[in-house]
């Protein structure tokens, strides 16, 4: 049976701390969150990220030093195929792009994250979407929803 293979997501040099120290878990268990949220029971058996993810972060320079930067926004999109079982419709093999997108990164206890499972598209669709994705999490007035 294949085996989990998130090597395409943590291979590039880019910076993925705001995922925590083990990115490849965190990425699989919003995987598992939003199957489980179609279907309580799913149960994803491996998931292999097939090409290298498109990632946005964005910040702003301090004010007293203009050399440094603090990230305040980040988000990836990961091209992924997926088996998943569940007791109704048995094992499927699903492919799709898994989004995740995060802001208040600066600001710990502001921190708001939502993530999109759209299947049956292509890296270059969600990619396009990922900028305006980044800024729907932030509402109207400048707060962050969920």
């Amino acid at each position: 049976m294949p085996q989990d293979d998130f090597s395409k997501l943590t291979d590039p040099d880019h910076w993925l701390g705001w995922l925590g120290h083990d990115p490849a878990t965190a990425v699989r268990k919003a995987i598992e969150g939003s199957l489980r949220a179609q279907v309580a029971d799913a149960e994803v058996e491996w998931v292999k990220i097939l090409e290298m993810p498109r990632f946005l972060t964005g910040g702003r320079r301090h004010s007293e030093n203009e050399q440094v930067m603090s990230v305040t926004r980040a988000a990836l999109a990961a091209p992924f195929a997926l088996s998943v079982r569940t007791s109704q419709q048995g094992r499927s093999i699903l492919l799709g792009v898994s989004s995740w997108a995060t802001v208040n990164l600066s600001q710990p206890e502001g921190r708001k994250d939502r993530h999109w499972f759209d299947l049956g598209v292509g890296l270059d669709w969600a990619g396009e979407r990922l900028q305006e994705r980044i800024y729907e999490i932030d509402g109207a007035d400048g707060s962050a929803e969920r």
